[in-house]
């Protein structure tokens, strides 16, 4: 939560002293402190604003210039307090609207720094500068169009204005346009390679187009110009653990904890760091991971929902294990049962459940928001190729459950919207096809290395139906039945065994029967154990 900022405090007015002589002393006081404030000699200039403001508290220069040092130091209220003031007393000087804009967009009142902007731009309508700062407040309100337009105006002023190259490729990585950000922050980088925030963007884009190689050197190249930024080290992480380096991805996470005290950098570091180690590394560290990444949870400026759902969805399996081994004496594995996976594969780690005769304990192979389009997709993704990588490196004739599929069938997303965007050619041929294309991607991997393949159904949905219609929910209830009916007969029919969490779950048509999910997404790891006892189907 931002900190309240203590308001400017009030000077008493004084009627403004009209002897030449005193308008003299003020005009030379206020000459020396903008010699000493252009100099940067700060506290200098500040002393003399004041003492010109203590004599006349209404003096236009020095409650500006003040504003802009107050500004300069992040006292925004203050800084607004004082820019306020001198605008009342020459409500037609432009510069000042310009100024009043900027603190308030600091201030997180983007529509009143538009209607500050514009009061500027009204009279200087070609200011490339301005014209930035307003494009930043529309952005920051949604209005990604106008937004556009007004960077695009920037440029087309000052086409060597890096600013507004860098904010529109921004703005450009929101609307998911991340060709265009990547020319963008190249176009900073053109005239200034020492810009590591647009290094870090510049990776950022390269990673959502699939160019990792090359996403991971611009990391590293920011890294270079400034090594002590916790963000580079985040992304570089991000970067490494997607695409199988846990090593490296642990080191740079951990770099993020040295640099950052606070902040959802931070959190998130830890967050990761926690799965990291719950799935592959040392467990006793997980609780003071968990405790430094919760703080994310009631911060409202967090606005990654996936990394909020992990975050409560880890506290809930934390605590669900502490209760479970103080009840329950875990039985003695004679063999592993790997699951790979997105987040659903945490509710089966560590495990110890009953296979084809055997007790075996599952060990997790973690693929972040993998989705089944995006394994059996045409185009080369690093998804494919972790699935991949995993598939190949467990021992031959290994049994495997797979758990991909939940991220497809979301209301907000995946398969269903994607069909109500675009009914051609129909969603009956859509999951047939995602499902087809999926379960052919593994086993290309598998059957060559005789691995028995366990795929995992899609739960019924546990979500919150708020603004949502009846026909809304029949009409999901409808796709989720026809998934995962359709996915357990093709799974059936190539030879792989099915785990039918739907079933399980279903209260009737598609809607959880609220006896197995930990959350609006995942099962209790209980669910699991009940789903291979009562819910499988051996092919």
């Amino acid at each position: 939560m931002q900190k309240k900022k203590s308001p400017a405090r009030q000077v008493q007015a004084k009627s403004a002293p009209d002897s030449a002589n005193t308008r003299l002393q003020t005009a030379q006081l206020l000459q020396q402190a903008l010699v000493l404030h252009q100099s940067g000699q700060l506290a200098g200039a500040e002393a003399l604003y004041r003492q010109i403001l203590a004599n006349d508290a209404r003096h236009f220069d020095a409650l500006q210039f003040l504003g802009m040092i107050c500004r300069n130091r992040g006292e925004f209220q203050q800084a607004f307090d004082l820019l306020n003031s001198a605008a009342s007393i020459k409500p037609d000087h432009v510069t000042i609207h310009a100024s009043l804009g900027n603190v308030l967009l600091d201030l997180q009142r983007p529509a009143d720094a538009i209607a500050s902007y514009d009061r500027f731009l009204s009279f200087t309508p070609d200011f490339a500068e301005v014209l930035n700062n307003k494009a930043n407040a529309l952005s920051a309100l949604g209005h990604e169009a106008e937004a556009m337009l007004c960077y695009n105006q920037a440029l087309s002023k000052q086409t060597d204005f890096p600013d507004a190259y860098f904010n529109r490729g921004n703005l450009y990585m929101d609307m998911r346009d991340y060709a265009r950000a990547l020319h963008d922050y190249e176009q900073v980088l053109q005239g200034n390679a020492s810009h590591f925030q647009s290094w870090n963007n510049r990776g950022n884009a390269l990673l959502k187009l699939e160019r990792l190689p090359e996403a991971m050197h611009s990391y590293q190249q920011g890294l270079s110009i400034a090594p002590g930024n916790a963000e580079l080290h985040a992304c570089l992480a991000n970067a490494y653990k997607i695409t199988g380096h846990l090593n490296e991805a642990v080191q740079h996470y951990s770099k993020v904890l040295e640099l950052s005290a606070t902040g959802f950098v931070r959190q998130n570091a830890a967050l990761q760091l926690a799965i990291l180690h719950h799935v592959y590394g040392n467990a006793v560290n997980v609780e003071s991971l968990l405790q430094a990444a919760k703080a994310m949870l009631d911060n409202v400026q967090v606005k990654d929902r996936g990394s909020l759902i992990y975050c409560a969805f880890m506290l809930k399996i934390y605590l669900w294990w502490q209760l479970f081994r103080q009840q329950t004496q875990i039985p003695q594995a004679n063999g592993v049962l790997h699951v790979i996976g997105e987040s659903h594969m945490l509710s089966a780690h560590n495990l110890v459940l009953s296979y084809r005769g055997q007790s075996l304990q599952c060990k997790g192979l973690w693929i972040e928001a993998c989705t089944q389009w995006r394994i059996g997709h045409a185009g080369a993704n690093h998804y494919q190729e972790l699935m991949k990588a995993y598939l190949l490196a467990v021992p031959e004739a290994s049994s495997v459950l797979i758990m991909v599929g939940e991220i497809d069938c979301r209301i907000d997303g995946g398969i269903y919207k994607a069909n109500k965007k675009n009914m051609e050619p129909g969603l009956p041929q859509r999951v047939q096809k995602t499902i087809s294309a999926f379960l052919h991607a593994l086993l290309l991997h598998a059957q060559p290395r005789k691995l028995k393949l366990i795929i995992s159904g899609v739960p019924a949905y546990h979500i919150d139906e708020n603004g949502l219609s009846q026909q809304d929910l029949h009409d999901f209830g409808q796709f989720l039945t026809l998934f995962n009916l359709t996915l357990k007969q093709l799974t059936l029919q190539m030879g792989m065994d099915f785990l039918d969490l739907f079933a399980m779950t279903d209260g009737g048509n598609g809607k959880a029967n609220q006896q197995w999910h930990i959350d609006a997404h995942h099962l209790r790891p209980d669910g699991i154990l009940q789903a291979f006892t009562h819910h499988l189907s051996v092919a």
